[in-house]
Formats: structure tokens, sequence, C-alpha cells
């Protein structure tokens, strides 16, 4: 059977060894299998986003990743979801597909499938686009209220403990 995919783009991949890209909110990203990353293009002290930092973010359904990324530095930042009271300023969320969809052959040649396996079905491109995801739509305004709740009640169970004391008038002026 022969399975029909863009040759150019097979081509350019493969024998030319070009790696896919995804633009993430206008930064370009190279998407590395064999390093397990999203390595940004041009910016040698970023960390990139390292899929398996990012795995507990993956949507099975949707075979994508919705997460956090701090777009000054082009790395995947956890914000400190325990004491959240208020959406990261400098935080934004994106969505992009899976490593496997995003280079199939790079996902191929890693998990020692055939470099074609998958190809017709899913089609080859070497560009992709990230999209960004308000925060209203992510997990964390749930997560957020449920936070400043559990902080009322631990103000609340702070006051009860402690009785307030009566203050003692202190002698104003100079002693003798």
């Amino acid at each position: 059977m022969e399975e029909e995919f863009n040759q150019e783009v097979y081509d350019l991949r493969v024998n030319k060894g070009m790696l896919p890209t995804i633009d993430i909110v206008g930064h370009t990203f190279y998407v590395d299998i064999r390093m397990d990353m999203l390595r940004p293009k041009d910016d040698f002290l970023s960390k990139g986003i390292v899929f398996s930092d990012i795995q507990n973010y993956y949507d099975e359904k949707k075979r994508t990743y919705t997460i956090p990324y701090n777009p000054k530095t082009h790395e995947f930042q956890e914000p400190d979801y325990r004491n959240m009271k208020m959406l990261p300023k400098d935080l934004i969320a994106v969505s992009f597909p899976s490593e496997r969809l995003l280079d199939r052959i790079g996902w191929n040649r890693q998990y020692g499938f055939e470099l074609t396996h998958g190809l017709a079905k899913q089609g080859l491109k070497l560009e992709f686009e990230a999209k960004q995801i308000p925060w209203e739509k992510t997990f964390l305004i749930d997560l957020i209220k449920s936070n400043l709740k559990t902080y009322k009640n631990i103000q609340k169970a702070l006051e009860i403990q402690q009785p307030t004391l009566p203050k003692k008038n202190k002698p104003r002026g100079r002693k003798m």
C-alpha cells in the first residue's frame, strides 16, 4: 500500500534533518524529540519546555498539552498552586499538540517504528502554532476559589484560637 503524504516535507525532515518548529506567542521552538523538548530557536539561556516535565498537563482525549508558560524566559513554569490566590501575572496558558503529532518522524524514529508509520493518516507538517488559552478556561479559577476559601477558614480558625487580650493602659510621659 502506497502511503500518501507530502514527499517534499518528508525529504526536508528525513534527508535534510530539518526539525519541525512551533511558534509559541511569537517565539519559535524546535520540536526536538531526541532531546525530549521544545528547544527555543534563539534563546540559549532558556531551558525550553521539557516533555517529561509537562506530562501532568497532557490531555489524552484532546492529544494536547496546556501548560503555564513564561513568555519572558521562554520556559514552562509551574506556579505555586497551593498558595495561589490570584491569576499569575507573569505567566500565560498555552496549548499545543502532543510530541507525536508535532514530529511524527522523530517519534517513529525514537520508538522504533517505520519512519512513514502513521503519516498517511496524520499527514506531515513542519510548522505549528501554539494557542494561547485564557486562564478563565483552565482549572486555575476553581483552584484559586478553593485556596481563598481555605485561607479564609484558616484565618477564622486563628482568630478563634487567639482571644483578644484586653489592652493594658501604658502610662505616657517620662518616668521619675
